[in-house]
């Protein structure tokens, strides 16, 4: 059997040791936090990462005695933790609206092209509550196409 002892604190700081890094303690840890935090939002660790994260959130916070470092740790994680439930809620509505919105275009106006419904998936939250309004006014096809023709200039 082959063995060996990962000493954390020494590992170098790349996105290969991230994982090994949160598992750390005091700076260590909050320096791969920090990093986590600075991750793109579409980055593919990012979600990986605030998963593990709120997970192990959780179960600390369900210990009956929490030590101050683990405190610290729960405290860290909160605003990223909370960051990561937002952008959940808002994919959420936006999807919900998307789905709305083409079935009332679908039954107001017919069955949309492939084309068309995902020019109406690709529309921001506030564009579509515009269109959730504008579609009240449309009674064929070419109202939506020259709704999001002026929404493209």
């Amino acid at each position: 059997m082959k063995t060996g002892i990962v000493v954390i604190h020494q590992l170098p700081q790349t996105p290969a040791t991230l994982w090994f890094r949160l598992l750390g303690k005091g700076n260590v840890q909050e320096r791969a936090i920090a990093e986590v935090a600075a991750l793109a939002m579409n980055h593919p660790y990012r979600d990986n990462v605030l998963d593990l994260l709120g997970n192990l959130r959780v179960t600390l916070e369900a210990k009956a005695n929490i030590e101050p470092e683990e405190r610290d740790l729960i405290m860290q994680l909160s605003p990223l933790y909370l960051e990561k439930l937002q952008a959940a809620e808002r994919i959420g509505g936006q999807k919900e609206a998307q789905t709305l919105i083409l079935r009332q275009l679908n039954r107001r106006v017919g069955v949309l092209s492939p084309e068309l419904q995902l020019h109406v998936k690709a529309l921001s939250l506030p564009r579509l509550e515009e269109l959730s309004e504008a579609l009240l006014d449309f009674s064929q096809m070419d109202d939506l196409v020259a709704w999001l023709d002026a929404d493209r200039a």
